[in-house]
């Protein structure tokens, strides 16, 4: 069994009651190829960018459910037969997010010391217009920055 994250877009629905029989008929799908539904979150009534098969709008619900990989086909085939689904995009969830960025950042400390390399802190400071060695950047050393009158000027050396 997977995670799975499910966007879908619905047709316009009239009411509350609809919209959730709409929903339930959603989750039976996914109950009926033997996955569970985690969490179902309702992003509301959005226009599209552009005019789709005659409609402005769409009502857009993000399903998170597990499933067995082999069942994703059939499953989209499935809402593709429920007239009150206009679009589907099932994607893999992302794995869940580390606690903190302290401890992101202790990790990427401890791999890069593990490989021998030298770590962040270690580095010295870059002025402007220098590498880290504090040389002059080669590009910046005998010849004038361009600026946007030199870009827009015709090349002396082109035919006219």
């Amino acid at each position: 069994m997977k995670k799975y994250e499910g966007l879908i877009i619905l047709s316009q629905p009239v009411d509350e009651q609809t919209l959730e029989d709409k929903l339930d008929k959603i989750r039976v799908e996914i109950t009926k190829q033997g996955g569970t539904v985690e969490h179902t979150t309702r992003m509301g009534r959005q226009t599209f960018a552009r005019r789709l098969k005659k409609k402005d709008a769409g009502f857009y619900v993000l399903i998170t459910f597990t499933l067995d990989p082999a069942k994703i086909a059939p499953l989209r085939e499935r809402y593709k037969l429920n007239e009150d689904v206009f679009r589907v995009q099932i994607t893999c969830a992302p794995p869940p997010a580390r606690d903190s960025a302290k401890e992101a950042d202790k990790g990427a400390k401890q791999a890069v010391s593990a490989v021998g390399g030298s770590s962040i802190d270690s580095l010295p400071e870059r002025r402007p217009g220098t590498a880290y060695g504090g040389k002059p950047v080669p590009a910046q050393a005998g010849k004038p920055a361009k600026t946007s009158a030199d870009i827009g000027r015709k090349s002396e050396y082109r035919n006219p």
